[in-house]
């Protein structure tokens, strides 16, 4: 009787591990998925920005899409919350599963810098960012805010971007991302969270 009663405990331990383990399998497969979502959408912006110095309005459309695809990752978490976890989800896993897809948008995101600045730049973004400075309303803006000379900056960016090699930028944009990811999860899983 005593065996049985401890291999009945040991079999319920299995489920409950397996349970568990199938859960976070899930929790995973979700936040990658959203996280590919949001990555999408900051490569896109990202390519905006660069627009945008040839095209003023695709900055605003990537300001637009910035913004929406944090409010995008609170929609597909509480999408989340109520059709998979059955309407409820704790503060720390609603936290936990917004830095997951924070964390997998960031990768996606690093991978498209590091494209772009590998492959396609060329000096573009630098080329095109001397000749804003060079331009007169820009070079006073310049000198009242930073109380720099136009010229000093173009030769301090100058001198930075060609040292800097495309894995390094991608690496910096991860890391700042990153950190941002886990800023923006607190409020989001606070907000999300319900027992």
């Amino acid at each position: 009787l005593m065996r049985s009663s401890a291999a009945s405990d040991v079999y319920k331990r299995q489920d409950i591990n397996k349970s568990s383990n199938d859960e976070y399998r899930q929790f995973t497969a979700f936040a990658r998925i959203d996280g590919a979502i949001i990555g999408v959408m900051w490569v896109v912006s990202f390519f905006c920005f660069i627009g945008n110095l040839q095209m003023p309005m695709l900055g605003l459309a990537g300001m637009a899409i910035g913004i929406y695809s944090i409010i995008l990752a609170a929609m597909r978490l509480r999408k989340f919350r109520d059709r998979i976890l059955g309407g409820r989800i704790s503060f720390g896993k609603a936290t936990l599963y917004s830095i997951m897809t924070y964390f997998y948008a960031t990768i996606l995101m690093a991978v498209g810098q590091y494209v772009y600045f590998q492959f396609i730049d060329q000096g573009y973004m630098v080329n095109q960012t001397i000749a804003m400075l060079s331009m007169p309303e820009t070079a006073k803006v310049v000198t009242e805010v930073y109380g720099m000379d136009p010229k000093q900056m173009i030769a301090i960016l100058q001198a930075t971007m060609g040292t800097i090699r495309p894995i390094e930028i991608a690496f910096q944009f991860l890391t700042l991302n990153v950190i941002l990811g886990i800023i923006i999860s607190v409020p989001v899983g606070a907000l999300m969270r319900k027992q």
